[in-house]
């Protein structure tokens, strides 16, 4: 094992951002960029005294254990001056972290997402990669993002870039197939709208008796950063564009998303309500639970758990475009990314690592280990082959509707607060009280709304 240091446009080159223009449409035939040469390099940074090499720790998704062994060589032979030790993240990681981080004692490099490293970043506990990217990054590779989800990576009120992107996790509809067969019922598609999901929805619960044996669907309607999406949907936001003070959820558009969200699930209960699905995936020893056990006719779901979905369903299923609001049409696309604690000793080498996260080899496993879309344009036209090898249950699942997904540029980020962590622990408590309880009105979050807008606003 060498011992030499890297500098970071020598990982480029080694590790290359391939390129290929700002555009999904560019980036079918368009070659890649050149990465720096030699002669354009920053001088490297000097050795560790006597040659040791720096160990950076890396916390990240158990689902790498697996292939782990092939990680880890292939960061051996691209960052010979670092050893890299890989620290599974368990459940609960996001307060243990941020635990850990006020401790001293956190990785150097973690994965995480939107609502997460607002609370990270709010706490002032994440190191600021702009100057990194402005030193070793050029426009061409900069172009290779997603523009949207690297757009997403800069606080809105610091102005710190605090991650690189990781992989792209979209909310898309996924169906069972069998079951719309089973009731005669077309498949849904990309021309779906709120109002005939509704009707699709009802069509495919079945009864027996007042026994549901099947819901026509489940939403994630707790949980901060999906519910949005059909405020999104509908006109509305969370979060006024223009003022992250001031909440939103006391417009209209957005209590006629919730209105509808409530009505599916209470009303007509053609969607599950979340304690009605409560333990069943350790009754069927799945992880998909309900909708491995066949209980669930559609789901709207996240690529990230695509995996999941291959391995776990034993029927025949697609996915397609989340429906059409009246408004606009919307999904979730996350920030998953690679943030850097910013009480690393090292922070350098953690900068190299997060490169090679973001590099050719890291990117491909992602496809290849568990179906993740990758961060970068450039690595798109392979994906869809690379998934279905993957996964050859994939190649009549409409994988299509992503590459569609994407280039028609319709995702969303979470919207975040000036305070997030305080109001998004409002907000998740009204929306337990809507629609996991059950015995509010959507009328609440015009309470709602007031009370983050006065938190925000507070000295």
């Amino acid at each position: 094992m060498g011992c030499r240091r890297l500098s970071r446009r020598r990982l480029l080159q080694i590790a290359p951002l391939v390129l290929a223009g700002a555009g999904l449409a560019a980036c079918a035939g368009a070659p890649p960029a050149a990465a720096p040469t030699a002669q354009e390099s920053a001088a490297a940074t000097p050795p560790q005294a006597g040659g040791e090499r720096v160990t950076i720790r890396w916390q990240d998704w158990p689902d790498w254990e697996p292939k782990i062994d092939v990680i880890l060589a292939e960061m051996e032979r691209q960052l010979p001056h670092i050893k890299v030790e890989f620290e599974p993240l368990g459940e609960g990681f996001e307060d243990k972290t941020l635990a850990a981080m006020v401790a001293g004692t956190a990785p150097d490099v973690t994965t995480g997402w939107g609502p997460i490293f607002r609370v990270w970043a709010e706490k002032g506990q994440l190191l600021d990669l702009q100057p990194f990217v402005d030193r070793d990054l050029t426009a061409e590779q900069i172009a290779d993002f997603h523009k949207w989800q690297w757009d997403g990576f800069v606080s809105r009120d610091t102005k710190i870039r605090f991650a690189m992107p990781f992989y792209v996790n979209l909310i898309m509809l996924y169906y069972n197939k069998q079951a719309f067969d089973e009731e005669g019922v077309p498949y849904p598609d990309k021309n779906l709208d709120h109002d005939s999901y509704a009707e699709m929805l009802l069509k495919m619960t079945k009864k027996e008796g007042d026994k549901i044996l099947r819901w026509g669907g489940e939403i994630s309607p707790t949980q901060y950063d999906r519910f949005q999406v059909h405020v999104q949907a509908y006109g509305g936001h969370v979060v006024n564009p223009d003022d992250p003070t001031e909440c939103w959820l006391d417009r209209p558009e957005a209590l006629a998303a919730l209105e509808w969200i409530r009505a599916r699930l209470w009303d007509d209960n053609s969607i599950a309500q979340p304690m009605q699905l409560q333990g069943i995936g350790q009754a069927t020893g799945t992880e998909a639970g309900p909708w491995a056990a066949g209980m669930l006719a559609t789901q709207e779901g996240g690529m990230g758990a695509i995996a999941f979905y291959a391995n776990e369903s034993k029927f025949p299923f697609a996915l397609t475009h989340l429906p059409k609001g009246p408004a606009r049409r919307a999904t979730l696309g996350t920030t998953d990314g690679y943030a850097i604690y910013k009480g690393t000793k090292h922070p350098e080498e953690a900068w190299d690592l997060v490169l090679f996260l973001v590099g050719d080899f890291f990117q491909k496993m992602i496809t290849e280990t568990w179906g993740g879309i990758p961060a970068r344009l450039s690595l798109l036209p392979s994906w869809k082959d690379t998934i279905i090898k993957t996964f050859p249950v994939l190649e009549n699942a409409n994988m299509d509707a992503i590459l569609e997904c994407l280039q028609e540029g319709y995702p969303m980020l979470t919207e975040e607060f000036k305070k997030h962590a305080e109001s998004q622990a409002i907000i998740e408590a009204a929306l337990q009280k809507v629609f996991a309880v059950g015995d509010t009105p959507v009328d609440y979050f015009k309470e709602v709304a007031a009370e983050v807008t006065r938190v925000n606003r507070e000295d």
